[in-house]
């Protein structure tokens, strides 16, 4: 076969030398042939009388044996075939003509194309939100203007006990062609209901073993009276896009808070804002390379 050939289920991509069980197998058959023609004799035989009975039994046994024999051959010969499980596109080909071939040598990828599908993850508080059919939009790196429209077709019941996540597969619609195995594929699933959030930059939530939490700033009192200080405030976090978190519980969304070196403060701490080294954040963000 051809690297990046195009197969279909059942071609022949490598057959092994198989001239030593090729000429076996033709003498098994001159066998069973022969065993086949004497069991015929020898049945005539008995009809009239000529032979015993347990002549004609010898006989046919030796035939099911010689057939017996050929069926392993044609067997073995079989085994030293390899074909095309499915339909589908060959990759690079990993083995020469007359090459030795240890059990488990890999000869090459088969990709199939019959189907296109993208397999992604939801966190489990999303779940509630979708089910088999909910649309999604597939945008592929480096093609981001010409986005995929798509559903969902299968959840998987389990979820993931570590990430607390639940994966999902969903079909494109329309694209035949632009999806490959292994592709980046950005995933949007859209919800039928919008919904107001509290969102933050990702640089302002602390991750900690005991909570997430934000640091809050606050006109200072008493002694700290004209200074500004920081609060530290516990949050529950959501769902992240871009250089955004969603806060679900801990902010009432008219807070100020510190989105550049929040992990050096600690609670009551005086500050000084310094709005000029800011770090942007966007609900896209594209990195450049450097």
């Amino acid at each position: 076969f051809d690297s990046g050939a195009r197969v279909k289920k059942g071609d022949v991509l490598v057959e092994m030398d198989t001239r030593v069980e090729k000429a076996q197998l033709a003498s098994a058959q001159a066998r069973r042939d022969l065993a086949a023609t004497t069991a015929d004799r020898t049945r005539s035989l008995v009809e009239s009388a000529a032979v015993a009975a347990a002549q004609l039994d010898a006989d046919e046994s030796a035939r099911r044996a010689a057939a017996a024999d050929v069926a392993t051959l044609q067997a073995q010969l079989a085994r030293k075939v390899v074909r095309a499980p499915f339909a589908g596109t060959l990759g690079i080909r990993l083995v020469n003509l007359g090459q030795y071939l240890n059990p488990g040598t890999s000869l090459a990828m088969l990709q199939s194309t019959d189907e296109e599908f993208v397999d992604f993850t939801l966190p489990q508080q999303r779940l509630a939100q979708v089910q088999v059919g909910t649309a999604v939009r597939l945008t592929l790196d480096g093609d981001k203007a010409n986005p995929l429209d798509g559903t969902i077709a299968a959840i998987e019941p389990l979820v993931d006990p570590s990430t607390r996540s639940v994966r999902l597969r969903a079909l494109p619609k329309g694209g035949k062609g632009k999806l490959r195995p292994g592709m980046f594929v950005e995933v949007t699933v859209v919800l039928p209901v919008a919904r107001r959030v509290v969102s933050v930059p990702v640089t302002s939530v602390v991750r900690a073993s005991f909570g997430d939490s934000v640091f809050v700033i606050e006109p200072g009192a008493g002694e700290q009276a004209g200074k500004q200080i920081a609060r530290q405030q516990f949050v529950q976090t959501g769902e992240t896009r871009g250089n955004f978190v969603a806060v679900d519980k801990g902010l009432a969304g008219t807070e100020t808070l510190v989105s550049s070196g929040a992990f050096k403060l600690r609670n009551g701490a005086t500050i000084v804002v310094d709005n000029r080294v800011a770090p942007a954040a966007s609900s896209t963000p594209r990195p450049e390379d450097r």
